[in-house]
């Protein structure tokens, strides 16, 4: 009798299996929330479960859900060696539960979806570079040879699935300098993402055009110009807040999302000090935009500045000081003509579930270090090997964030 019991269970059990794993609805409000990792490995499990997890419909629901549960934080970081040309990709894993990311080899992927457009076109390895990431996509820029001009061309890129799109050509009826491009990725707004493109009205103007493109289009639509304030860079846009931000030593630019128009937003006052390049980190993480900014290249000390969503005032949010991790690698110590200096590039302030797992993701040289900016310790993540005596390979303008996502780059 127990045995027959058993067995009926089994049966039920593996009739209810049988159920799920035939009907796509249910199946597919099942896979919705396991990560894009899982799904991506289980798509050849049949005919049914590729269908669901590659149909647009499901990838966008799937995105939207990760937006929703707040998931859609970081699980990763790509990092570029400032010191060489090769272009080469390093990464970290930054979750327990991812212990690799997808590797870069950006030509050799996108060349698998764009057929012979890249071989056209002229692209080298050396010529294709990341210059922004945004929830799980990757704006990237290919230099393209084009008889004897360089033209550069926009490609969103999703690591994840590997997926890629290229952007119509920048250029309309004459030409003008294309500053950069950027991206916004909101799966909780149509059009689930857009591109921008920043260039000059004209060869000799100071006058920036902000265009803007979405997927489904085939040209970039003209949203609004303005006068490019003293010192501003608008390459490695964050987006945060329904905004795309840029940030310079004397100006903070937004473009909304919406309103597709630009407004200048109030600055935090400069530390004084005698460095002219005191912006150290800009930057956002789980929904909180920091910002570093730093008196000298002698400074030990710093604050970690956060912007209120509400108020639009900048706040101080941690107070960091350099002490004890100076007393244990003293290799950060640097004697110059001007006095003593620090070596430490930051590649993003980390702020944790709890808030004493917030830290402050640095590199000095030879090692990539987790400051705790809470408990004060310090923790070394990584070695890294091939450094030149005291230099430093990495900073904040080369570290791009890997989330997990399989975001659709094109409908």
């Amino acid at each position: 009798m127990v045995e027959e019991r058993h067995m009926h269970k089994r049966l039920a059990a593996t009739a209810a299996v049988d159920v799920i794993a035939g009907n796509a609805d249910l199946l597919s409000q099942i896979l919705l929330h396991l990560p894009a990792r899982s799904l991506i490995r289980f798509s050849p499990v049949c005919k049914l479960w590729f269908s669901i997890i590659t149909s647009m419909q499901f990838r966008l629901s799937h995105s939207r859900t990760l937006a929703f549960s707040n998931t859609l934080t970081p699980s990763g970081i790509y990092f570029y060696n400032c010191l060489t040309n090769l272009q080469k990709v390093e990464s970290l894993p930054l979750t327990a539960n991812v212990t690799s990311l997808p590797p870069l080899q950006l030509v050799d992927h996108m060349a698998a979806t764009l057929g012979d457009t890249l071989k056209d076109l002229q692209v080298k390895d050396t010529q294709v570079k990341i210059t922004q990431s945004c929830n799980g996509l990757l704006m990237c820029v290919i230099t393209c040879k084009t008889g004897v001009s360089n033209i550069r061309r926009g490609i969103v890129y999703n690591p994840a699935n590997k997926g890629c799109h290229l952007l119509p050509t920048p250029y309309d009826n004459k030409y003008s300098e294309v500053v950069c491009y950027n991206l916004i990725v909101d799966p909780l707004e149509p059009p689930y993402y857009k591109a921008v493109r920043i260039k000059h009205v004209n060869t000799y103007s100071s006058n920036i055009e902000v265009s803007v493109y979405v997927p489904g289009s085939e040209s970039w639509r003209s949203c609004c110009r303005f006068s490019r304030p003293f010192g501003m860079h608008f390459d490695s846009g964050v987006f945060w807040n329904g905004a795309i931000h840029w940030i310079g030593e004397y100006s903070f630019i937004s473009f909304d999302v919406k309103s597709e128009e630009i407004a200048m937003k109030n600055m935090p006052a400069r530390p004084q000090g005698d460095c002219t390049q005191k912006i150290r980190y800009f930057g956002e993480w789980g929904g909180h935009l920091h910002l570093i900014q730093v008196q000298s290249l002698h400074a030990k000390k710093f604050i970690v500045l956060e912007l209120d969503k509400d108020t639009w005032r900048w706040s101080v949010k941690y107070r960091v000081h350099l002490a004890r991790l100076i007393s244990a690698f003293p290799e950060m110590v640097q004697q110059t003509s001007s006095g003593t200096q620090y070596a430490f590039s930051i590649l993003s302030v980390i702020r944790g579930e709890k808030e004493e797992d917030s830290v402050l993701l640095l590199t000095i040289p030879g090692k990539l270090i987790a400051y705790n900016l809470v408990l004060k310790t310090v923790e070394v993540v990584r070695e890294l090997p091939g450094e030149i005596g005291d230099t430093l390979r990495f900073n904040h303008a080369s570290a791009y964030h890997y989330n997990e996502s399989l975001i659709p780059v094109k409908k």
